[in-house]
């Protein structure tokens, strides 16, 4: 990518297990609010598209023409919960591409434990599920009814399948050079300690924004994820 020229930066984002939802919307809505440009991209689709290097291969491409065309200076990487698992272990890559990475914004995203888990849906039953989404605020008519609670159920699961396997191949430390964590305070799925643990597992600058709310943010979040981007644009410039 080249450097010369000032064009708009870009902020590639990432959603959570199930794709979209409010929180994408809150964190697109933040970057542009900042100028930048909205790049908005899958996680894998399955642990075979991870494990052949596919998706990373082309969302690494995807990433480098858009910013190209934009003449990015900076690329920020964001995502929710299995989406910033996606942003992290995309980062090495996208620097060794020749692109210019920023730091990594990151929420509600578990850190890995030293066997490279994270808490996780893929091994849990259609009522556990119901559980985990009750407690998030997930309208209970459709929890309620079995065949719609199903489907959820299925594509959660497979999802998950797929952020434990990103969850293993994150590393005990990495090459970031700056990571940002926002996670929920009122969050039991991933309780704010497993997002913390990020500290011990990145050299570069870290910062953790711990704030009322559960998994999934709703708009009172919007100041903090402007400070939040505000803060990954400020290391950029002082390094």
């Amino acid at each position: 990518m080249s450097g010369a020229g000032a064009g708009q930066d870009l902020c590639v984002c990432f959603p959570a297990a199930g794709g979209g939802g409010t929180t994408l919307t809150l964190l697109k809505d933040a970057a542009a609010r900042h100028g930048l440009a909205v790049l908005a991209l899958p996680n894998a689709d399955s642990v075979a598209d991870l494990d052949s290097g596919r998706w990373q291969e082309r969302t690494v491409e995807t990433i480098r023409r858009a910013a190209e065309r934009g003449a990015a200076r900076r690329i920020v990487l964001a995502g929710h919960s299995m989406g910033g698992l996606s942003a992290v272990c995309l980062h090495p890559a996208l620097a060794m591409s020749g692109a210019r990475p920023a730091g990594v914004l990151v929420i509600n995203t578990p850190c890995p434990d030293s066997s490279g888990r994270i808490p996780s849906m893929s091994q849990l039953t259609d009522p556990q599920i119901a559980r985990v989404l009750a407690d998030d605020g997930f309208p209970p008519e459709l929890l309620d009814d079995e065949d719609m609670l199903a489907e959820i159920a299925d594509g959660l699961r497979a999802d998950a399948v797929v952020a434990d396997r990103l969850a293993e191949r994150i590393g005990p430390t990495g090459p970031l050079t700056g990571l940002h964590v926002l996670c929920g305070r009122d969050d039991r799925f991933i309780p704010p300690e497993r997002c913390a643990a990020w500290a011990h597992r990145v050299p570069g600058e870290f910062r953790l924004t711990v704030a009322p709310g559960r998994h999934n943010l709703d708009a009172t979040w919007n100041t903090t994820l402007d400070r939040a981007l505000t803060g990954v644009l400020a290391e950029e410039d002082a390094a």
